[in-house]
């Protein structure tokens, strides 16, 4: 008898451990407590009979998404009607939405817009899927070949500058604004010349090097969408370029 009671105290044990772990690894999961949540191996099965959305920009979608999955921005007036549309045209019985991962609010969102359809988010996010099924993943319009291909955290730093080190020498850098007209007039930048070049219009510059290689300084509005430039930058041979620290914010 005791040693059963050890059982269940273990395993009673093993359940709060488990909670307490996808507390700290899905930190806005108990924000949405109604929403259903598809693993990764559970998506990896269901690519059949769900239809996969992107939730993000198309910045994001054009650099790292899964291969065979719709690019519907959250964003998107029509959003609720776009994924009803699709859902219906390509005869699917369910729904799956992701976004960057863990910290990331959109699939959750998404899920909540779609009552009438039966739907998942995929929390885990693109990354924890390329790690896993490179070879489902499409990179820069190609198939993925390894997740090696993927930009370290250690590697985005390595060109990230603060706004002390900016302000102290920003006449040395070709300064470009890559936010929206409604971001730039949130935040206005503190210098006397830059370019404006919002993301959506800056990919086939450098793809064509419209853009020259030489001390460029590109700002964005948190510091977050330069982490998908950098994938192009790259690609493209660009080597002499930074990232400021933070984006636009910092000046707020």
């Amino acid at each position: 008898m005791r040693n059963i009671l050890v059982r269940v105290d273990f395993y009673l044990l093993l359940i709060v451990l488990i909670r307490c772990a996808d507390a700290e690894d899905y930190p806005y999961r108990k924000d949405y407590p109604s929403i259903k949540i598809i693993s990764t191996e559970s998506l990896y099965k269901s690519l059949s009979k769900c239809l996969i959305i992107d939730v993000r920009s198309k910045l994001e979608y054009s650099v790292l998404h899964i291969n065979s999955s719709k690019n519907i921005p959250l964003s998107m007036v029509d959003f609720k009607d776009l994924v009803v549309r699709n859902t219906e045209k390509n005869g699917k019985s369910c729904v799956v939405f992701y976004c960057n991962g863990h910290t990331c609010t959109k699939s959750y969102k998404a899920s909540e817009k779609v009552p009438s359809i039966p739907s998942f988010a995929y929390d885990a996010g693109i990354f924890e899927w390329a790690y896993n099924y490179s070879r489902n993943t499409v990179f820069l319009g190609q198939p993925m070949q390894s997740a090696e291909q993927l930009i370290s955290k250690e590697e985005y730093k390595r060109f990230e500058i603060s706004k002390t080190e900016v302000l102290r020498k920003y006449e040395k850098f070709k300064i470009i604004d890559t936010r929206s007209y409604f971001q730039r007039k949130e935040i206005k930048l503190p210098f006397k010349y830059y370019k404006r070049i919002p993301m959506e219009r800056i990919r086939p510059l450098l793809t064509r090097r419209i853009i020259k290689d030489e001390d460029l300084l590109f700002v964005d509005a948190v510091g977050r969408q330069n982490k998908w430039l950098q994938y192009y930058l790259k690609n493209n041979g660009y080597t002499n370029y930074k990232f400021l620290k933070g984006g636009a914010a910092v000046f707020k």
